[in-house]
């Protein structure tokens, strides 16, 4: 008899098992279309045994008691888990990197209806076709008004472009604040979900499957934004670190900071718990110093691309003329949105600045000797080496025929010449020159000292001054051999017009004779002829006749309108810095920069797309692991019930087995 009912106890585990697998499976169809759900699978086991008897040899005889559930797994592999968050995070960063270059792309196609290419050197409506008919009669007005009109078009359309530039920066600014909030908040959901799982699972007999499906769910979505490295402890928490950095276990969690420059308003993420923010110190997230590749796991996450792509503030012709390539390909052209503003106001100053120079040429001076009149009415002299002058005798003039002639594009911050009172050696009087009010521009020159470290030092070809002391008689400067006789003189440095307390260009040490360049000093761009600060001459149009276009005798000057014409077949301009040899024309310049965009852009977005088909492989493989099949789920369904049926009748027949056996008896 006693057999018997344990007989229905095993039918009785039978029923209890196959009723918990159905629920089971119940739970994973209910969450098929659940994010981060994992497939929850079964395990059986045998259920206890009893010991009914020894036998003779003394081994115990043993009767099983049926079956139970062993426990309840999640489907997990975690090859394919770390596979998975790596490559997630390596596609992230190419294609986010892809985006910034495509966007940029789009700036030079089309603006307005009109591509830049054309209003540059388009055969028709184009600044070098103005140029082309102004060379044919620089006397004609209906030229003169065009070349007005294409300049004016050039500024502005340059403009559009840069500050498209600008304002895509400012875009990605917050997409890259939006990075951070998101990264914190995945941050703290994991921290507060190791703390829950090991209080659930503390006791050893209860495992926390959907708190830990949500923190796995909150890691895949972190591993997008940068490189994760992560442990599982003991106690059932996950150790995550983020860049290298620990950011959460189940005892704390450390959120990422944002270090907003108060010029730009860029953001820039950091670690707070690292850093001395009273001292200004900040320890930042991410380290470009370090060479970006897929051999050092440095080519990883999208907001990295996104601060990469950025850049750490606005660039100009400044950060690439005369840049160390070195130091240029680690912080400039580190930047897709940096390069292209430095590449694309390189073209616009040197079209600019080069119309100019034809229009109202300079020469350089020697030695430039200028009087200035103090308050008491004294004077007294400062020498100027190597300065630009206006070149009076091969300069044009307009209708009007006053020096200085007009330029066309002008500063917004400053003139193009200013009125000085210096001793003119030819004649031996004291005249008015039109000293060139020069720009301030990164024309410095590398020197390696004997450790090999670079320092940026002053060119000696550039502008020197220094106060002198004149040797008089009678109150007059004395003239030998046409030249005035200097006593003394201060010492001689660089000649540093736009200098600001705060924002000296020189840090006023020397390294063997040669002066240092301060490296934090930014320049004026109001004083430089850049995308944002050129304007057509006001005095042109109000009065395009002043436009220069003939000699002083009168002549029509055809020459200088054919130079201006041939300045779009000159090569003088070089894209990179580390290939200063190779020289280009203004139409091969934007070309060549466009071009390099195009291909840069192609690589990223080549690798992005590989990338992507490497992620789907991973995951789709992933997910037949953890995913949850509705079709196989069904199939588990209908064995379970079968299973629950054929217990079922397994208890019939016992039960009615014992029934026949008792009415017998």
């Amino acid at each position: 008899m006693a057999n018997g009912m344990g007989s229905i106890f095993v039918g009785h585990s039978g029923l209890k098992a196959s009723q918990d697998s159905i629920h089971n499976v119940a739970n994973n169809l209910a969450n098929v279309n659940t994010q981060g759900y994992v497939r929850q699978q079964v395990v059986f086991r045998d259920a206890r045994y009893s010991n009914i008897a020894y036998s003779k040899n003394n081994y115990k005889k043993l009767v099983g008691q049926g079956t139970s559930i062993g426990e309840i797994v999640h489907a997990r592999d975690i090859f394919l888990d770390k596979a998975f968050r790596k490559e997630n995070g390596r596609q992230a960063y190419y294609q986010a990197t892809y985006d910034a270059i495509d966007e940029v792309q789009n700036f030079f196609q089309e603006l307005e209806g009109t591509a830049f290419q054309e209003i540059l050197d388009g055969s028709e409506g184009s600044l070098w076709q103005a140029f082309e008919e102004f060379s044919k009669d620089p006397s004609d007005m209906a030229a003169q008004n065009l070349v007005i009109q294409k300049a004016s078009l050039f500024a502005t359309r340059s403009q559009a472009v840069f500050k498209g530039l600008m304002n895509y920066q400012k875009q990605i600014n917050i997409q890259i604040s939006d990075n951070i909030d998101d990264i914190n908040k995945y941050i703290k959901q994991i921290y507060e979900l190791n703390t829950r799982i090991t209080s659930i699972e503390t006791g050893g007999r209860e495992t926390a499957m959907n708190e830990r499906d949500a923190r796995d769910y909150a890691i895949d979505q972190l591993s997008k934004y940068g490189n994760i490295t992560y442990e599982e402890r003991k106690n059932g928490a996950v150790a995550i670190k983020f860049e290298g950095e620990l950011v959460a276990d189940d005892m704390f969690y450390h959120q990422i900071g944002k270090k907003t420059d108060r010029m730009t308003g860029y953001v820039t993420p950091y670690w707070p718990h690292l850093s001395n923010e009273e001292a200004g110190k900040y320890h930042e997230v991410f380290d470009f110093t370090r060479e970006i590749c897929t051999e050092f796991d440095t080519d990883i996450g999208e907001l990295k691309a996104l601060l990469q792509a950025r850049g750490t503030t606005v660039s100009n012709f400044n950060d690439i003329l005369n840049a160390d390539p070195d130091k240029y390909d680690s912080t400039t052209g580190l930047s897709v949105m940096q390069n292209t503003q430095a590449e694309f106001d390189q073209l616009v100053h040197g079209i600019v600045k080069q119309i100019n120079d034809i229009l109202a040429p300079n020469k350089k001076m020697d030695s430039l000797i200028v009087r200035e009149q103090n308050a008491d009415g004294s004077y007294s002299y400062v020498q100027y080496r190597n300065a630009n002058v206006l070149d009076e005798e091969n300069c044009c003039v307009g209708m009007d025929g006053k020096k200085p002639p007009q330029e066309l594009f002008t500063r917004s911050g400053c003139p193009r010449y200013k009125e000085v009172s210096a001793f003119d050696e030819e004649t031996g009087e004291w005249r008015t020159f039109y000293m060139y009010n020069e720009e301030d521009v990164n024309d410095s020159e590398p020197y390696y000292d004997s450790n090999g470290k670079t320092y940026r030092v002053f060119n000696s070809d550039n502008t020197t001054v220094a106060k002198v002391t004149l040797q008089e008689t009678n109150g007059e400067p004395d003239i030998q051999n046409g030249k005035l006789v200097i006593t003394g003189r201060t010492e001689e440095k660089p000649y540093t017009p736009w200098d600001k307390e705060g924002n000296k260009k020189y840090t006023g040490e020397k390294i063997n004779g040669r002066w240092i360049i301060n490296e934090n000093y930014t320049y004026d761009t109001s004083k430089q002829y850049t995308s944002l600060e050129i304007e057509i001459n006001f005095n042109l149009l109000k009065d395009v006749k002043n436009l220069p276009h003939k000699h002083d005798n009168l002549e029509i000057a055809h020459d200088m309108a054919i130079k201006l014409a041939n300045l779009w077949d000159n090569k003088t301009l070089s894209i990179n810095p580390r290939y200063t040899q190779s020289k280009y024309s203004y139409s091969e310049y934007y070309k060549e920069m466009v071009g390099e965009i195009g291909i840069v852009g192609s690589m990223y977005g080549t690798t992005a797309e590989k990338l992507e088909g490497t992620v789907s492989a991973v995951e789709n493989q992933r997910n037949e692991v953890i995913g949850v099949s509705s079709d196989e789920e069904l199939t588990r369904m209908i064995k379970y019930q079968n299973a629950y049926n054929a217990s079922s009748r397994y208890i019939q027949t016992v039960s009615d087995m014992i029934e026949m056996l008792v009415t017998s008896l």
